[in-house]
């Protein structure tokens, strides 16, 4: 190249033939800038609404939406935004979308009505022995945003390696649901053919193991029936899954952290299966499983509600700590796997409950009623102990489920 005249591929162009074709170029950036604009009509122009970092957007859809994390949507509709997703509706679903797996693409036209992520609180407030001090009003930003970035330290790298037990034919199905750290057993309601869409839940049952078994079908007196299958017998289509480090599934256990992301990934492919009314997927666990089932509503608005039974609410206070995998001695890992902290986060009505006859954990829902101030979350003391609770309380939320008709 000698400053007056280029070569390439043995073709030689002049200054005036180099400025054409960086103008032609930049007209087709601008064009094809132009056309995504069209595509996401009204994004860039989000107007202020009722709630913070909400906008207004129009109704024009995406034809097809390639997500990095290899998913393909069809029809997307933007409805509002997040400081970390956007929320949108698309062909057989609705839900959230982390900004992270959007494409390049759109997520430059996208994140300009994108609301600045408030500074998550990550200094941890002083940890006595067994119990952390009340840091309600310092931790007000979201779960989400406080774990972001963070790495969970397991000091104990457990892992179920016995494969699920197969369900009996025409109640359960044995199937395999795509997590994050891969496949992930799970039982599923056998679907009818009748064509008919019918609300889901997502059922955590207690117990450390992130496994699934036969306490999903055997039989089970009614003061102690863990399984929650009278959902099953008012038509109610139920999911179990199991998460990492149980049933040969990839990872290790880590108590109340990364399975938070498997119970969303479970709702994802709950939403898909034929028969699901995918606007009408609830989440429900007892014991330590409603204490996943409230970090799960505290990271996710995908669930049209969310039950839970005799959670705990605060980690360091956990009755088997000394069973927890993680490194206790870093309060950080405490206060992200603690409900009590972050019930300002939850999106959807969720609706809390515990015995109030021992044994219970009714301090815990005590406690968290008292720290409380968002109206979507209701806590309430049955008659009952942690375990007599279960059968009555699933029968009275199965009928309000098939009740809930709304959109």
């Amino acid at each position: 190249m000698d400053g007056k005249n280029w070569r390439w591929g043995g073709i030689g162009f002049g200054r005036r033939a180099k400025l054409r074709i960086q103008v032609i170029s930049a007209r087709l950036d601008y064009l094809r800038a132009l056309a995504l604009t069209f595509i996401l009509c009204g994004i860039c122009s989000a107007a202020a609404s009722s709630e913070p970092g909400a906008a207004a957007v129009t109704n024009t859809p995406i034809p097809t939406l390639r997500l990095t994390d290899g998913r393909i949507l069809h029809n997307v509709v933007i409805v509002g935004f997040a400081s970390t997703t956007v929320m949108a509706r698309w062909d057989g679903g609705r839900g959230t979308i982390p900004y992270a797996i959007l494409p390049t693409d759109i997520r430059s036209v996208v994140e300009q009505s994108r609301p600045a992520p408030s500074s998550p609180t990550v200094e941890a407030p002083g940890v006595t022995e067994g119990k952390m001090d009340d840091p309600a009003s310092v931790y007000s930003s979201a779960l989400v945003q406080a774990r972001r970035g963070f790495s969970t330290h397991l000091l104990k790298l457990e892992q179920e390696r016995a494969p699920p037990e197969q369900p009996p034919s025409g109640v359960l199905d044995l199937v395999s649901y795509p997590g994050p750290l891969g496949q992930m057993a799970a039982y599923v309601s056998t679907p009818k053919a009748d064509g008919v869409r019918r609300p889901a839940i997502i059922w955590l049952v207690g117990g450390p193991s992130g496994s699934i078994s036969s306490v999903a079908w055997d039989p089970a007196p009614p003061e102690n029936d863990q399984s929650a299958s009278t959902f099953r017998q008012f038509g109610i289509i139920m999911m179990y899954p199991s998460l990492r480090g149980g049933n040969m599934n990839p990872g290790h256990h880590e108590r109340f952290y990364g399975e938070v992301d498997d119970v969303i990934a479970a709702a994802r492919y709950l939403a898909r299966l034929p028969g699901v009314d995918p606007h009408r997927i609830y989440l429900g666990g007892h014991s330590t499983g409603g204490t996943l089932a409230l970090l799960v509503a505290e990271s996710s608005d995908r669930f049209r509600s969310v039950f839970s039974l005799g959670p705990v609410g605060d980690m360091g206070n956990y009755i088997t700590r000394e069973d927890l995998p993680f490194d206790r001695r870093d309060p950080k890992e405490l206060l992200l796997r603690s409900p009590k902290l972050w019930l300002d986060s939850i999106k959807v009505p969720t609706f809390v409950y515990e015995g109030s006859d021992s044994p219970s954990n009714i301090g815990y829902l005590q406690e968290m009623a008292q720290l409380n101030h968002n109206p979507l979350v209701k806590f309430n003391p049955v008659s009952g102990t942690h375990f007599t609770v279960i059968t009555p309380l699933v029968r009275t939320i199965a009928k309000q489920i098939l009740d809930d008709r709304g959109l």
